[in-house]
């Protein structure tokens, strides 16, 4: 390490540690967003769903106010997640903790990625304490020991890092867009029976003529309300096999890619763990195939679900996941239908379990869906959506190879071991 590299106490380099554990705040249903530990995972901050009023806001945030760059760390259940703020008005609740490096010492997005580093993370958990809650205490906190490198290295540094990580986050919103489209299409035609209702009313679907003349022009009852005349209302299983591959003693693989439930959230999948068969954990039992919607099981209404349209043939999901293989290829459709929030919202009032509510892979398949008396209507579909979530699976690989270099780069940027001018000339094409 070089010789300009320093030592200091979390403590002596902090302009601010704003601390909010142990108050509850009075939650809404709209307002501020309210940063939680729940939603602060794998360096990034996922979208809140818990606000307090505007009124509440200056007396909740008597302790401090969060500034945009500000690091969260989250201090139990669990322990040392990190994200990085920006400039939208936000609170923070129990569990976190924000921090702000002092200007021209300590680079705050330098921060945030040094947080995440082993050294950093070791300190955390060694200085943690309790049984049923696992967490670190503020006096603990500010003891952990961070080596700095000087300032404009720092920032360098964090510039590199932080452009895989802009990447990343482009990706991302680009294929929430996709998949926004395509969700709205399917909702339009199969659920809302847009173009049976504008045909109904005399006016025009705004579809093509071969599109509009696959649906007809008027509607008629049925077990889930209104559907398009000569529609009928079938099941899931209809259209899809459940659980239909199981990883055996005689597969030939060498290796496994392992996929666990709290990895997953809303179609992108955190991390893959490769083990070498034989060593992977006893959950790891179910099959993919190309075109595969994988759904959880287990508090099925919390969104953990992904489309496997790129695994390598060794991905192997947890039994925590149930796997509906489309019949026919049908695979856009079936993931439009499995994965609609209400759908997940319905499976979550059916699960039972206590800490961890669950339902049987066969409750998925009795879903109800409304099927066209022909395939045509659905096979329009899938020619019109299927680039869509292809070109998603293509960017998250993207995202997934991106990831696993700023993964490889932070501990030996972060040691000195590498420097940026000698990184840049390496991925420079990447950056």
């Amino acid at each position: 390490m070089a010789n300009e590299w320093k030592e200091h106490s979390l403590e002596d380099c902090m302009a601010a540690i704003i601390d909010y554990r142990g108050k509850t705040p009075r939650k809404t249903s709209s307002g501020v967003p309210l940063i939680t530990a729940k939603v602060v995972k794998g360096g990034r901050i996922e979208t809140p769903d818990e606000f307090i009023a505007e009124e509440d806001y200056d007396a909740w945030m008597r302790r401090g106010m969060p500034e945009a760059t500000d690091v969260v760390l989250t201090t139990e259940a669990p322990l040392g997640e990190v994200a990085q703020l920006g400039s939208e008005r936000v609170a923070l609740a129990q569990r976190l903790i924000a921090l702000r490096g002092k200007q021209g010492l300590l680079d705050n997005t330098f921060l945030k990625f040094l947080m995440q580093s082993r050294r950093v993370q070791d300190q955390l958990h060694a200085r943690a304490s309790g049984t049923t809650v696992f967490g670190i205490r503020q006096s603990e906190l500010r003891k952990v020991m961070l080596t700095l490198p000087p300032f404009a290295e720092q920032q360098a540094i964090a510039r590199m890092l932080g452009s895989l990580d802009d990447k990343i986050e482009v990706n991302r919103k680009t294929n929430g867009t996709l998949e926004s489209i395509a969700r709205s299409l399917f909702k339009s035609w199969f659920v809302d029976f847009d173009p049976v209702r504008a045909k109904a009313d005399g006016g025009s679907s705004g579809l093509a003529k071969n599109v509009a003349d696959l649906f007809p022009n008027s509607l008629q009852g049925s077990e889930i309300g209104e559907v398009p005349a000569g529609w009928h209302v079938g099941r899931i299983e209809d259209v899809a096999e459940i659980n239909a591959l199981t990883l055996s003693r005689t597969d030939s693989l060498a290796v496994i890619d392992y996929v666990e439930i709290s990895e997953v959230m809303h179609g992108e999948i955190g991390n893959i763990v490769r083990y070498e068969r034989g060593s992977e954990p006893s959950r790891a039992r179910r099959r993919l195939r190309h075109g595969d919607t994988v759904l959880s099981t287990v508090r099925p209404d919390r969104g953990a679900y992904f489309l496997a349209l790129t695994p390598p043939e060794t991905l192997i999901a947890s039994t925590g996941f149930s796997v509906l293989t489309p019949k026919n290829g049908i695979w856009a459709f079936l993931y439009s239908v499995a994965t609609r929030r209400e759908i997940g919202e319905h499976l979550g009032r059916l699960a039972d379990g206590g800490a961890y509510p669950a339902i049987r892979p066969e409750v998925i398949g009795k879903i109800p869906v409304a099927l066209p008396p022909t395939s045509e209507p659905i096979l329009q579909f899938e020619r019109m959506v299927r680039p869509l979530y292809e070109k998603c699976a293509l960017s998250r690989a993207q995202s997934q190879t991106l990831g696993q270099l700023r993964d490889a780069l932070l501990p030996k940027l972060l040691s000195g071991e590498l420097r940026v001018p000698d990184v840049e000339k390496i991925v420079g094409g990447q950056l």
